[in-house]
């Protein structure tokens, strides 16, 4: 059977998504069927179910946005048995993903499958808001720096020549690797955030809400403030004559990519995600997803829940 995790009307993840079960349908005409091995839990997954972006998702739909699978049906036979990232079409939490095959990302053999399910949502962000705003020589501010997404943007800011990243976190257990890292961990709600805000002139935030504004407020004039988030589920407030303020948004960049540029992105990032530290995973069938949705919300939560399938 085909197993699918649906939802029907916008809501609460744990209120609203379904596990479906149907007979496999037959693959449509010039598609590739890959059979999902792994999909992380993202933010990205979820606060679409909600409603938040209500002007380009609309129920009903499959959820989840990245994942690794097998691909097992195809016109080329050429195709049978690669691993591959099935992506930019159906939702991934699903046994079969019918993708298109121009959008297909082939995943290295030496790549295992809980770092090539995670390779395209945090990674490629990271990548592509660096490109935008190069970090060489810069003191760089990171929210929601517990995330995937900023242990990437920080370390490869480092990497990439920045002079200091700063790592805004909100629980105390992620302090330890960030400092291993090379970043300045300090806690969202720490007295001295505001003087080290004021130091840095590139600041990458992913919450938005009061925390956005306290930094938007203390940075220089001069810096740069790039929103790529709203894990708060509150807008920040521009200040006036403050900092530049940019909008980052994954989905913007990719209109009127073509194939061989998408797949190049991947061909630059798979190096990179070799080295990169990743949270472990913490392995989750389909069947229990409600536990993976009760972990993902686990305070202080040091692991990436990964649905199997």
């Amino acid at each position: 059977m085909h197993q699918a995790l649906w939802f029907r009307r916008f809501g609460p993840p744990a209120e609203v998504l379904s596990l479906e079960s149907t007979p496999p349908s037959p693959r449509p005409s010039g598609r590739v069927r890959v059979r999902m091995t792994a999909a992380p839990v993202n933010p990205s997954d979820l606060i679409p179910i909600t409603g938040a972006y209500r002007h380009r998702v609309s129920p009903p739909r499959v959820a989840g946005y990245e994942g690794c699978g097998v691909v097992v049906e195809v016109d080329d036979p050429a195709w049978i048995g690669r691993r591959v990232l099935p992506l930019r079409g159906d939702g991934t939490w699903q046994t079969y993903v019918d993708a298109v095959p121009d959008l297909l990302v082939p995943v290295p053999d030496d790549v295992p499958d809980d770092l090539a399910a995670r390779a395209y949502i945090n990674p490629l962000a990271a990548r592509l808001m660096l490109e935008a705003h190069p970090p060489s020589g810069r003191r760089v501010l990171l929210t929601a720096a517990g995330s995937a997404c900023a242990r990437m943007l920080g370390a490869w800011a480092l990497a990439e020549g920045a002079r200091e990243v700063v790592a805004v976190h909100r629980s105390a257990v992620h302090g330890p690797s960030l400092a291993a890292m090379g970043m300045g961990a300090i806690g969202q709600d720490d007295p001295a955030l505001a003087r080290r805000a004021a130091g840095c002139d590139l600041a990458f935030d992913a919450v938005g809400g009061p925390l956005a504004d306290a930094i938007l407020a203390a940075l220089p004039r001069s810096a740069d403030f790039v929103s790529y988030g709203l894990l708060s589920g509150l807008p920040y407030r521009p200040v006036a004559g403050g900092p530049a303020l940019h909008r980052f948004h994954l989905r913007d960049r990719l209109e009127g990519v073509s194939p061989a540029s998408w797949r190049g992105w991947f061909d630059g990032l798979w190096p990179r995600l070799r080295g990169v530290e990743l949270p472990d995973v913490r392995r989750f069938p389909l069947a229990d997803w409600r536990a993976a949705l009760a972990a993902f919300d686990e305070p202080g939560r040091t692991f990436k829940p990964m649905l199997t399938f």
